[in-house]
């Protein structure tokens, strides 16, 4: 995946740079660092008492049991990546945008962006832009290993599925998120200029949920329970990981116009 995407930066990056500079846009990129946010993130036990019964009842049950504890697999809030776009001036006030962003530490996401900067403050060497963008993102965290609880009997096994000790576990999510922010500009000459941008997007994503080796967890299954107490309680919890968070960028401005 990181292949293809760094390719397909490149190949925009270079489409973008090589056309006749009469075309009616600039381009820009630099750093991007976008928030993701979790729920349910909590300890929890996958569990196949239903068929064996509770060990912590019956010491001779054959009761396999794998802990699953989110509170430390919680990935980072943080995703520190890379942006590239285009801007197009629709009039004096507003110019339309189109941008690509990729994290390169924390979650994997891809995003792309539609959106305008509507002028607030216009000076000879700064500009201050009212920038909403809406796109859509996907995502994909790793999450690490499970481990089987000393004493149970690997592999704990559901009609819903398997799982083992060292299974790997991940979350995946996509959908549409809404950015809104502000974007400052400082022009260094006719040709290049420092931008920023702080905002805040609210994620309307989804997820099929965890998978442990491909396998869905089945969050609502009876053998998903409460760690506390090795017993029979269902878990009732349903994790999940949105794109929503503050957002930052730091990047250039190449003009391409002779406006």
């Amino acid at each position: 995946m990181l292949k293809f995407i760094s390719s397909l930066f490149g190949i925009f990056f270079f489409s973008l740079c090589t056309v006749n500079a009469q075309l009616p846009f600039d381009v820009y990129g630099g750093l991007n660092i976008a928030s993701t946010s979790t729920t349910d993130f909590s300890m929890f036990d996958i569990s196949d008492w239903e068929k064996y019964g509770l060990k912590s009842v019956n010491p001779s049950s054959q009761e396999g049991r794998v802990r699953i504890d989110l509170a430390n697999m919680k990935p980072s809030s943080m995703n520190i990546g890379l942006m590239i776009g285009a801007l197009r001036k629709i009039n004096d006030n507003l110019t339309a945008l189109f941008e690509i962003q990729y994290s390169l530490s924390g979650i994997e996401l891809l995003a792309t962006n539609i959106g305008v900067n509507y002028s607030l403050m216009k000076g000879d060497k700064f500009n201050l832009d009212f920038t909403p963008k809406v796109g859509y993102t996907r995502g994909s965290a790793d999450l690490g290993a499970i481990s089987v609880i000393t004493g149970y009997t690997p592999p704990v096994i559901l009609t819903e599925g398997t799982f083992n000790e060292g299974d790997n576990l991940s979350m995946e999510f996509s959908g549409l998120q809404i950015n809104l922010g502000v974007t400052p500009t400082y022009k260094i000459n006719d040709k290049l200029s420092l931008m920023g941008n702080i905002g805040y997007n609210l994620g309307f994503t989804s997820s099929d949920g965890l998978l442990c080796n491909g396998v869905t967890v089945p969050m609502t299954s009876k053998g998903v329970v409460q760690s506390a107490g090795l017993g029979s309680s269902q878990a009732g919890i349903s994790p999940s990981i949105t794109s929503s968070g503050l957002s930052f960028q730091l990047g250039v401005v190449y003009k391409l116009t002779d406006k």
